[in-house]
């Protein structure tokens, strides 16, 4: 599915009868339910807007809305009931907001008039971003935690611009992760806990209009989170173990399953899979340092980065077996004259099963890439297809990011020096965002849409 090209997303919607202009009522006898009784008001989130309205019958409705009356966005579909309510997500601030209620009938559908509200003004302290460029057939919005004076989580337009905003509740956590859920309900949080004491790590879902927190406790979670398409949330969690040759503990990493209904399973440890005396590894205190999760639902496997020992793992969800390991100290691919990749963070397995990854590379070394490796499984071959490195370098030390899009342009996530860049395959930059100064991100999400059947 192609992504919007336009600030606000142009979406698909059912055809409508006669439902151009926003200024009337458009009325077909089909028997179907207008809607009554419309109600508009701010959520929580002051760039969002609660839209509510009443049918004498069970019917099915939608939102079309917009910075005028060409609206341009539409919600999904609500079910077959007689009161109604929606949300309006992806309006900036201060803005007045266009919308009519659309309702659904088998012989067509019928438009409200037109009505409109006005947007709140951002608390103060939000985040300020700068871009050039122009955005092509690729995404819609960029959800982006933010680490700096205040750390907090905002969704950006392609200009920049701020539609949707959360500073956590959580004290003393170290914000690593946020994405917008699959079902397009919430945004997840995972918080670490503070440095050295690990056991006070938060999951924290928010609901698109801010007005519900969910908290959940996830003691010793670690760097990444991956949500699985039933809702399951796959963490990072650290487990300590008695350090054999230099006494005390040391620690390494395994994947935990946070499912819907509170059920907690341990579906990977890094200590079963790998013997750290055996492969020579003395330290230092966590062996692994998993940096980064992904999760493959066609295929039921992981993806998991470990940072310290500079690998990365195929790993199969259902019986933990490791397909493979690439990169590093444990590295079981021949990459020929190729140069191998330096201490990654995140990572992209694509649909030709290229592997693109964030190579952070050492302070020696002095600067970071993005990579796109070519693999061959069978023969365990690692061939680089292609590079992009920042001009003039940029030496990342924490955290990165890449993904590519279905154009062949890759969005680059500078993490630490709060930069992204979209850039072809031929490396020119087509967009660029910059955030203002002391303003850092960790992991960046892209995604097309806030409806979930859009």
């Amino acid at each position: 599915m192609p992504y919007a090209l336009v600030i606000l997303t142009l979406l698909g919607c059912s055809d409508t009868s006669d439902t151009s202009s926003g200024s009337s009522e458009t009325a077909v006898d089909t028997g179907i339910s207008e809607a009554s009784d419309i109600q508009a008001e701010l959520a929580t989130i002051v760039t969002v807007v609660i839209v509510r309205w009443q049918t004498a019958e069970p019917t099915v409705g939608r939102v079309e809305f917009g910075a005028d009356t060409n609206y341009g966005q539409v919600t999904a579909d609500t079910e077959a009931v007689t009161d109604h309510e929606v949300l309006l997500v992806g309006n900036t601030a201060d803005t007045v907001v266009h919308f009519r209620v659309v309702t659904a009938g088998e012989g067509g559908d019928t438009a409200s008039a037109d009505h409109e509200i006005t947007t709140g003004p951002l608390p103060a302290g939000m985040p300020t971003f700068v871009t050039s460029g122009t955005l092509s057939d690729e995404y819609a919005w960029n959800c982006v935690p933010t680490q700096g004076t205040t750390p907090m989580v905002v969704i950006l337009n392609a200009k920049g611009e701020i539609i949707w905003y959360y500073v956590p509740t959580v004290v003393g956590g170290n914000m690593m992760r946020a994405l917008v859920t699959h079902d397009r309900k919430s945004v997840l949080l995972g918080h670490a806990g503070t440095q050295g004491d690990l056991s006070t790590g938060v999951l924290e879902w928010i609901s698109l209009d801010g007005g519900t927190v969910r908290t959940v406790p996830a003691p010793n979670f670690d760097h990444d989170l991956a949500e699985l398409p039933d809702g399951t949330v796959a963490l990072i969690v650290v487990e300590e173990r008695p350090d054999p040759a230099n006494g005390g503990t040391w620690a390494a990493d395994t994947i935990v399953e946070y499912a819907p209904d509170g059920t907690q399973t341990t579906v990977f440890n890094s200590w079963d899979a790998v013997d750290p005396v055996e492969a020579g590894i003395t330290g230092p205190h966590n062996w692994t340092h998993g940096n980064g999760l992904d999760y493959d639902p066609v295929n039921d496997v992981y993806y998991f980065s470990w940072k310290e020992v500079g690998t990365l793992l195929k790993i199969q969800r259902a019986t933990a077996e490791v397909d493979w390991m690439i990169d590093g100290k444990l590295n079981q691919f021949d990459f020929g004259d190729d140069p191998v990749v330096q201490l990654q963070h995140q990572f992209e397995r694509l649909p030709d099963g290229n592997l693109l990854i964030f190579d952070n590379g050492t302070q020696e070394r002095g600067y970071s890439l993005a990579v796109e490796l070519e693999l061959d499984e069978e023969a365990l071959t690692a061939n680089q297809v292609w590079q992009y490195g920042h001009v003039p370098p940029l030496y990342v030390f924490a955290k990165g990011d890449v993904q590519r899009f279905e154009n062949g342009n890759t969005l680059v996530t500078w993490s630490a020096m709060g930069e992204l860049q979209m850039v072809t395959p031929e490396g020119a930059i087509v967009w660029q965002l910059n955030a203002e100064l002391g303003q850092a991100f960790t992991f960046v999400q892209p995604f097309q849409s806030f409806y979930a059947d859009r």
